[in-house]
C-alpha cells in the first residue's frame, strides 16, 4: 500500500519550525506510520523533501528553502496548533514559484488554531489544512490534495 501512496504523491517540500511535525507527517503520508528521528539535513521521505527546522529558524538558510522549492510541485508551510508567533517572514511564499499551502499540525491537542492560521496566511500560504497524525480523515484530506490526479 505504501508504495502506491508514495507513487501518487506530488513532490512536496516541507518547511517549518523544529519539532512541528514535518518528518512525522511526511512518514505518515508516505508510509502510513511514523518513526520519529531528528532531521539533520535536507532529506527525502518518498517524494517529500523534508527540511530541518533550522532552515526557517535562521534567515541565513532561507536560500536553501528557496532552492529546494525548485524541485517541488507544492511547498507546505507548517505551524503547529498553539504556535503564537510566526516563524515565516511576511509573504515568504512569494519567494517560490510554486503553490504554497499551509498545514496546522497537532490539532488534536486542543490548542489555538486561529493564530497559526493567521500566521500561515500572512506568510502567503493559500489553502490551509488542519491535521493530526491520530486522525486518519485529516491525513486523507491532505493526501488527496497533494496527490497526482488519476
Amino acid at each position: 500500500m505504501a508504495e502506491n501512496v508514495e507513487k501518487s504523491l506530488k513532490t512536496i517540500l516541507m518547511v517549518g519550525r523544529t519539532e512541528c511535525g514535518k518528518t512525522t507527517l511526511s512518514e505518515v503520508l508516505v508510509h502510513g506510520e511514523s518513526q520519529y528521528h531528528k532531521t539533520q539535513a535536507v532529506t527525502r521521505v518518498g517524494s517529500i523533501i523534508d527540511t530541518p527546522g533550522e532552515y526557517i529558524e535562521n534567515p541565513n538558510y532561507y536560500r536553501g528553502i528557496i532552492l529546494n522549492s525548485y524541485d517541488a510541485d507544492i511547498v507546505i508551510f507548517m505551524n503547529e496548533a498553539g504556535e503564537e508567533e510566526s516563524i515565516f517572514p511576511p509573504n515568504f511564499a512569494q519567494s517560490m514559484n510554486r503553490e504554497v499551502i499551509g498545514v496546522i499540525s497537532k490539532v488534536d491537542t486542543g490548542r489555538d488554531l486561529e493564530t497559526p492560521r493567521k500566521n500561515l496566511k500572512l506568510a502567503g500560504a493559500g489553502k490551509i489544512f488542519e491535521v493530526s497524525i491520530h486522525d486518519p480523515e485529516s491525513i486523507a484530506v491532505l493526501r488527496d490534495y497533494i496527490s497526482h490526479e488519476e
